[in-house]
């Protein structure tokens, strides 16, 4: 089927009630706004979305009211909006009901979501339907910086379920070919599913490679053992993980094409993305307001801290102020060469995990966060003792039922080997590391 036909079909998409596509029509617009007119736009939003928080969201009334903050008041007082505390994961799950809108017909609208809980903290939170056309638009417009064009092949390496529902499955199935796109379990990589997966590439020559660091570095390695020298791209998007230097050259040279490196997590959507000139990630300022803090007030170009985020398009559970959980840094002042203005991240660190070892050699990428995100589970970890061994520790919430405990070994022991030990501890606590942060997957093998 032809791209203009695909394209006709996402435009009767429409009639589901989403509207993504108008949204992406916007955001290839206003990219190219001026860096003084995306930030007004960004504040407008912003003040719309404050405003709308303190009308419908018990939490946000309270919490501006102590603060002192008036939402109404334009512009956003900088001392005033710094006294609002940062909204943190325990928060979200101690006061879930009170961060819901209030109003009628928006709450009828949302959908409860799942994080993977890369660290260590799985969370549920409530998506409206503004906030899920958004997300899937900035994906569309950051594949557009490489070059390719709404309704035209591309594939993902990602996370998928390992228990989903046949509903759910033939959902996927329908919305993957809607957009003519093919997804690999990142979960159960093996040789056959990569040799399924570079089958697809030679058939279908997707235009895009899209996954986690670790997934594209397995499958370039795969691809250079088997000397496929007609697997390509025109790029590769690498996201969720951080993207190490020799791992970038290790995909470029194997796919003879440039990896955009995007920065985004499933309960903010896209945060940032690498463009065509690779000078930087741009923020998606439409969508997310970011601040970078250390001991509470903002950093300077090029000063490391921790990455404060606003959701902009969310109303039915805002996201204000919302410590995500990572650092990072802003670029020094100074305009991209690709022509965009939105501000731009330096450098972006945390969620780094141990990559795994099997005993047929393999190295598995530590994508096994999302087999946790189970409502009984408050945090956990999983540490590989030996190629023979692995104990995840759960700190319980409250009842974990078997199937998921069956559910974890048997995702485990399918990635890593038939004859790995799973062992199961309870601790009533997981102790963080000196620097204060938490390590949710390690591995002890040399």
């Amino acid at each position: 089927m032809s791209a203009a036909i695909r394209r006709l079909v996402l435009r009767v998409h429409r009639l589901t009630g989403r509207r993504v596509l108008e949204r992406l029509e916007e955001l290839n617009r206003t990219q190219w706004l001026g860096r003084e007119s995306l930030l007004r736009l960004q504040r407008a939003r912003l003040q719309q979305v404050v405003a709308y928080a303190h009308r419908h969201v018990p939490y946000y009334r309270r919490v501006f009211e102590e603060a002192g903050f008036r939402p109404d008041d334009a512009p956003i007082d900088p001392e005033a909006w710094l006294r609002i505390p940062v909204l943190t994961k325990a928060i979200v799950r101690a006061r879930f009901h009170d961060l819901m809108t209030t109003e009628p017909e928006r709450r009828r609208e949302l959908t409860e979501v799942r994080t993977s809980g890369s660290t260590g903290y799985p969370l549920v939170f409530m998506q409206d339907r503004g906030y899920r056309d958004s997300v899937t638009a900035d994906i569309q417009r950051h594949l557009g910086w490489a070059g390719w064009r709404l309704g035209e092949p591309h594939a993902y390496i990602w996370g998928a379920s390992f228990d989903a529902s046949l509903q759910h499955s033939l959902r996927a199935r329908l919305l993957d070919w809607t957009w003519n796109r093919c997804v690999t379990n990142a979960y159960l990589m093996t040789e056959d599913s990569m040799a399924a997966l570079a089958g697809h590439v030679r058939r279908r020559r997707p235009r895009i490679l899209f996954g986690y660091a670790s997934s594209l570095q397995r499958f370039a390695r795969f691809v250079r053992r088997q000397a496929l020298q007609d697997i390509s791209f025109d790029g590769v998007f690498s996201s969720a993980e951080v993207l190490f230097p020799d791992v970038r050259r290790l995909i470029e040279e194997t796919f003879r094409c440039r990896v955009f490196d995007r920065y985004g997590s499933k309960d903010l959507g896209g945060i940032a993305c690498e463009c065509e000139a690779h000078a930087g990630v741009h923020v998606s300022a439409e969508n997310n307001y970011v601040e970078i803090l250390r001991d509470g007030r903002p950093c300077r170009p090029g000063e490391v801290g921790e990455i404060v985020v606003t959701n902009l398009n969310n109303l039915g559970m805002p996201f204000i102020r919302y410590g995500i959980g990572d650092y990072g840094a802003w670029k020094s002042a100074g305009e991209c060469p690709c022509g965009r203005a939105a501000p731009m991240l330096e450098a972006v660190q945390g969620r780094i995990g141990d990559s795994f070892k099997t005993r047929d050699g393999r190295t598995v990428g530590s994508v096994f966060a999302g087999l946790l995100a189970d409502p009984g589970i408050e945090q956990f970890q999983i540490v590989q003792k030996s190629l023979d061994l692995v104990v995840v520790r759960l700190v319980k919430r409250g009842e974990i039922s078997p199937r998921t405990l069956d559910r974890i070994a048997r995702a485990l022991r399918t990635s890593l080997g038939e004859g790995v030990r799973v062992v199961y501890e309870y601790p009533e606590a997981i102790p963080v590391l000196p620097s204060g942060k938490h390590r949710a997957m390690f591995s002890d093998c040399e």
